[in-house]
Formats: C-alpha cells, structure tokens, sequence
C-alpha cells in the first residue's frame, strides 16, 4: 500500500456490489425453484422427513464452505469459522420461523457473537418481516445513542435481495419530551413520523450508531401491525414447516457463500501500494461509503493508515476477519471512530495495524491475524478523501508518528478494553 495522493470528488453512487455476485445469483435460482413447489408437495416433503433431511445436508454443505474456503485452513481460522456458522444457523433460524409480518417483532440479527457481511463494530442491527400491502406502528424510546436508522428493504444483499426503499433517521423524527417516539411505515401519508411502504418490501432494519461507548444508552423499538391487534397468527401448517426449513438453509448456507466470494474477490485485487478509495455499494444503506481492502501483515510488521478526516458526520475503521465477520470489538481494539480517534495537531489520523500493541492511541488489534480486510465507512460524508498507507517495522512506529503523539502505558489499554467489555454490557442488555 502507497502514498498516492487521493481523490476528493463524493464518493461514486453507482458502484457495483463487490464479489459475491455467482452466489446471489445461485440463491435466486434456488429459491425459484423451492418457491415454485406446490403446498402439496411441500407438505409431503415434510411428512416424509425430506424436507428436514434437505435441512441438513444444506447445513452439511455450508461447513463444506468453511472447510474447502481457500486460504484458510490455518486451525484458528477454522475455529472462528465454525463459530462463525454457528452465529448464521442461529439467526438463520430465527429469521424464517420467529418473524411473522402479521405479528412482527424485532429481532437482534448481530451481536458480539453473532454477525456476518463486516457488520459495524458501532453497530447494533435489528430487524423485523414485514408485508407491502400492510401498515405498521413504530414505537420507543430515543435513548442517548448518537443516531439511528430506519430502512425498508426487499431483503439481504446476501440472498440477492439488493433494493433499499425509504430511509429515516432519527433526527427526521418528532420525539416527545420524556423520549418517546413512534412512526408509521405504509398506510396514507401522515405529515410527521411516516414512511411509505413499497409493494416489494420485506424487511425493517435498524442500525443504531454508538459513537461515545462510554456514556450512550440503547434506544429501544417495538412493531406492531395495525388491524391485527388482538388476531393470533395462523397454525403453520406442514407445508409452511416445510417452507420455513428451506428458508432457514437457504438463509444459512447461502450467507456463508456469498461473503467468503467476498473475500477471496479482494484478496484476488489486493494491491500492497494502494488502499480502495470508498465506495457506495449496491445493497448497502443508501448513506453509507464503503472501503474495503484486504491486507497481508507478516509479524514484526505495522501499517500506518493515515489520511484527513472526511468532511463527514460519522467516519469509522475496522478490521474484519477472512470470514468477512467482524472480530472481537468488546475484548480486543479492533475498530474505532471519528469519537474515539486522536487527531494530530495537523489535523490528520494516523492508524496503527498491528499485532502487538504499539503504545499509541489508533491501534488496531490484529489478534495474531497477518491476514484479513481493512475496512473504513463515511457516512453522510461530503467528500471522499483517499486514505494512504505505508509499512514499517513495528519497533519503529513511533518515528513515523508526529512528536505529539501520546503514549498509552498497559494499564491504560486494559481500562480501554474494560469500557468497551461494559459498552457492550449495556449494548447488549436483556
């Protein structure tokens, strides 16, 4: 990685998803095909056992993903995969047979356990199943956290469901005094806290940005659907079980797939001269800037990223695994924000990737890994500076840093950690 000096120009808006695009297309294909069975069929399939059967052997297929993935066979890798899959089966599952859009709840899809698709390290990400032909009631309460946002989606990028339809962000709604708020998604327009409801939407995701992880508490959301107040849902039936199965294995297997394509597409461009400018992708949320770039960082090396902040609103870097999963962000410092960052009296940041701590206050935690993906978000961002990077011995960090430079003693890094063990303690509250 080089030192060329960067574009300023936004961020490109027609960029094309990166990788990963055989497997959506594999998915689509599949899920035709299990759509087009007959209830019929689908309860036979049931009944007889198949359709558990093809349950499994799908799951079977996907610890094939994690076994036969390229690169990886290194015996820690393989443990952070399987626990990786572990994380997608539990969500998989809980998507198809716990989200019903007549009777919607939300539901955690990451956590510091489970994620998947680089998730933000400030993230918190719940979602709920909704219809386009019917209309919601929105409700919580704001809490401190810096922001938040509302997206209707036709789905996963993952499943190649790729199409955003309305964004709303906190700051667009009207909330009460003591914190309350609540919206409305579908239905007639309402001139406040209204989101209209595309025909073809079936997901409400909210991601919730924590940029202070000392002091900002959850916000809180509940659904409810409007006009089934009081109604049960439907028994499911032995065709929808069987449905719901095919679902769940599609979810799993198919997540799986497409974000190791990921991975190997960037490793396959890697540059060690250049870092990706960001980029907006097809998939992601509409405000959103993405860089994304693989490294290889053999020990005793550092990777000094430096660059000028964007003229953003939020900005962030992260490191993410070969499995394109976001490493441990509560135990390890492996991401930080335009909050967290020292700035030099220049005005510049400058990272430090390494894999024993350097004393200094951007430090990246490889956790041991010299491979995996460096990944920086601009959000709400007005230009679109070129991070530049260059490598050096580790034991010289600090003579490639500016002479202000603070120095973060051992206890000082373990109190660090333990605000980010208590952040996510209240992130992550029951």
């Amino acid at each position: 990685m080089g030192t060329s000096e960067p574009p300023q120009s936004p961020p490109d808006r027609e960029s094309p998803a990166l990788g990963g695009l055989e497997s959506a297309r594999r998915l689509q294909q599949e899920g035709a095909r299990m759509k087009a069975r007959s209830p019929e069929e689908n309860a036979k399939r049931l009944l007889s056992g198949e359709a558990w059967s093809d349950f499994c052997r799908t799951l079977e297929s996907a610890g094939r993903t994690i076994l036969d993935a390229p690169g990886r066979e290194a015996p820690d890798v393989q443990a952070e995969g399987f626990l990786y899959l572990l994380g997608l089966t539990k969500v998989g599952i809980s998507q198809a047979a716990e989200l019903v859009p007549e009777q919607p709840r939300f539901i955690r899809i990451a956590d510091s356990f489970v994620g998947a698709g680089a998730e933000n390290a400030d993230n918190s990400y719940a979602h709920a199943h909704i219809r386009g032909d019917l209309v919601y009631r929105v409700f919580g309460t704001r809490g401190t956290v810096d922001t938040f946002l509302v997206e209707l989606k036709e789905g996963f990028m993952q499943l190649g469901d790729v199409r955003n339809f309305a964004t709303l962000e906190a700051s667009e709604l009207e909330i009460q005094p003591d914190g309350r708020f609540e919206f409305f998604v579908g239905g007639p327009p309402r001139e406040h806290n209204w989101m209209p409801l595309d025909p073809d939407a079936r997901q409400i995701l909210i991601r919730q940005y924590f940029c202070d992880w000392d002091e900002e508490i959850p916000a809180t959301f509940d659904i409810e659907c409007l006009g089934r107040e009081g109604i049960p849902p439907e028994r499911v039936t032995a065709a929808r079980a069987a449905e719901i199965l095919d679902d769940a294995a599609q979810n799993i297997a198919g997540t799986a797939s497409f974000w190791q394509e990921w991975v190997d597409d960037l490793r396959e461009r890697y540059d060690p001269d250049t870092i990706k400018p960001a980029e907006f992708y097809v998939g992601g949320a509409d405000d959103i800037a993405y860089g994304n770039d693989y490294y290889v960082l053999p020990e005793g090396e550092a990777l000094i990223i430096e660059f000028e902040p964007p003229k953003a609103r939020y900005w962030a870097f992260q490191l993410i695994d070969l499995w394109f999963k976001t490493p441990d962000w509560a135990n390890r410092k492996t991401s930080i924000n335009h909050k967290q960052a020292w700035l030099d009296a220049d005005g510049r940041c400058r990272i430090v990737v390494a894999h024993e701590d350097p004393g200094v206050p951007n430090w990246l935690d490889t956790d041991g890994q010299t491979e995996g993906v460096v990944q920086y978000r601009w959000i709400w961002t007005e230009n679109n500076p070129h991070p530049t990077t260059r490598r050096v011995p580790v034991g010289d960090v600090r003579s490639h840093l500016p002479d202000g430079t603070p120095t973060v003693d051992p206890a000082q890094r373990c109190d660090e950690i333990h605000r980010r063990q208590l952040h996510r303690l209240r992130r992550e509250r029951i």
